[in-house]
């Protein structure tokens, strides 16, 4: 009986060492919550399902409006800046006449901050602009809430005079 209770006890265990594994709170499918973000126009819903993996974090990020949906996947190494994400359509503000350009692809540093609690995304990219190309720098952190409900993704990017917010709920 008590060879049972160590066996339970250290199963237990295994499992509250790997739920408390650093970023392990961003697993799972967000959807974001319109009243509170910043307009995302022309966008009606905004999903992300997060992954962690050896390493890295995976991002599936799905834009929707009537019938057009647009998905992009960030398959991104924590602890480097030699990600360079293959971008599809650049999904910020489509609606202002710029397009990913260049070599149609991001730069992305991406890490884990305040003991695992921030992910960080530093991200570089070229945009076509009726301008011509104008390079693009952008700083993202997502956080969680204490209750792990909410996920809350801070951007600041060097185009815009003000931050962008977008607060996503847990999806059950």
């Amino acid at each position: 009986m008590l060879k049972l209770f160590f066996i339970s006890a250290l199963v237990s265990l295994m499992f509250a060492t790997a739920s408390a594994q650093p970023g392990s709170q961003f697993i799972g499918t967000w959807v974001i919550d319109s009243e509170l973000s910043t307009a995302f126009d022309p966008w009606r819903s905004i999903q992300l399902d997060i992954e962690l993996v050896e390493g890295g974090v995976v991002i599936e990020e799905l834009c929707t409006t009537g019938r057009r949906r647009s998905t992009q996947r960030y398959e991104l190494k924590l602890g480097s800046s030699q990600n360079v994400v293959p971008i599809e359509m650049w999904t910020g503000n489509r609606h202002i006449g710029a397009y990913i350009g260049g070599d149609r692809a991001m730069r992305i540093d991406a890490r884990l901050d305040d003991g695992g609690r921030t992910l960080v995304l530093d991200c570089r990219y070229l945009l076509d602009t009726s301008q011509g190309e104008t390079a693009v720098r952008s700083h993202k952190e997502f956080r969680v809430s204490s209750d792990g409900d909410q996920l809350v993704v801070m951007e600041l990017r060097s185009t815009r005079p003000r931050p962008i917010l977008q607060v996503f709920n847990k999806a059950n």
